[in-house]
């Protein structure tokens, strides 16, 4: 496997042919719902989180100087997967469309393996480095490799949260099919031009606002919407928002919807995530890992 940092938006990318061993576990009966490369180096690396803005109040969650660490399960044709954390597994029976909680760990190197629920091979075996404060590995893209191939994104996650009657929001692409996007939540852009694994800014927008809005990506971030989700955001809170399924899904590929985690809040960091249909359902929880 081979890491590599050409994305744009301070997201940091992992794709090779260890995790492509997934393709030998998609038809085995244990999938769950259907769902590149760049410059080497040797380890993968979390980034500097974004400047807080003045408005916005810390929440203080990470403790101690120590990583915290998370993963999403966003491949959509994946099965369900198990994670081991230097040689003790740390998350069982992990299905798509889920991301957990995090998990708290020293700063360093750590061996980091995944495999297949009920599987002995790993897909991904790698030694990270995490550095302090929360982050997030997701796992997006797709076993068969139509229109993007698997690719492990570490993210830095923020734990600065909002003032009360506003939410926090950052927005990572991982539809496979779906162009370049602008992305708005009411009268707010929310990510200006972002393609498949990568992430926007976390931007501030009411809590109340309600929606999401894919657009194909146009100076004015205007043009009409691919896509459009119903969405509850939590107040003062800050969150990450995952478009993912197919824009134009075939057989029982997932349409298009949100998987939102929760990066922190103002009485605490979660991993909780919830889900929504681009046909307006509002997101309802489906757990944590």
């Amino acid at each position: 496997m081979q890491w590599n940092s050409t994305t744009r938006r301070g997201v940091l990318t992992a794709a090779g042919g260890a995790l492509v061993a997934l393709a030998g576990c998609g038809d085995n009966g244990e999938s769950g719902t259907p769902t590149e490369g760049g410059t080497d180096v040797d380890e993968m690396t979390p980034m500097e989180t974004e400047t807080p803005q003045e408005t916005e109040t810390g929440s203080g969650m990470s403790g101690d100087g120590d990583a915290m660490l998370r993963v999403a399960h966003l491949v959509l044709d994946a099965p369900n997967v198990d994670v081991a954390v230097d040689g003790t597994t740390v998350l069982t029976d992990v299905p798509f469309e889920t991301v957990s909680e995090y998990m708290s760990l020293p700063t360093g190197e750590h061996q980091v393996t995944v495999t297949p629920t009920g599987g002995s091979e790993a897909v991904f075996d790698e030694a990270v480095t995490l550095e302090s404060g929360p982050q997030t590995a997701a796992a997006i893209g797709e076993v068969a490799g139509e229109d993007q191939p698997i690719t492990v994104t570490l993210l830095p996650d923020d734990e600065m949260t909002a003032e009360a009657g506003n939410a926090r929001v950052r927005v990572v692409h991982t539809i496979p099919d779906a162009p370049v996007v602008d992305v708005t939540s009411g009268e707010t852009v929310t990510a200006d031009g972002i393609a498949f694994g990568e992430a926007g800014d976390y931007v501030t927008v009411p809590a109340d606002v309600g929606s999401v809005e894919l657009r194909p990506d146009s100076d004015s971030n205007d043009a009409d919407p691919v896509a459009t989700f119903s969405v509850d955001l939590t107040d003062g809170a800050t969150q990450t928002v995952f478009p993912t399924g197919y824009l134009e899904p075939s057989g029982d590929q997932p349409a298009p919807r949100l998987v939102t985690a929760i990066d922190a809040e103002p009485d605490g960091m979660t991993g909780g995530t919830a889900t929504g249909t681009s046909d307006g359902g509002t997101a309802t929880p489906t757990g944590g890992m």
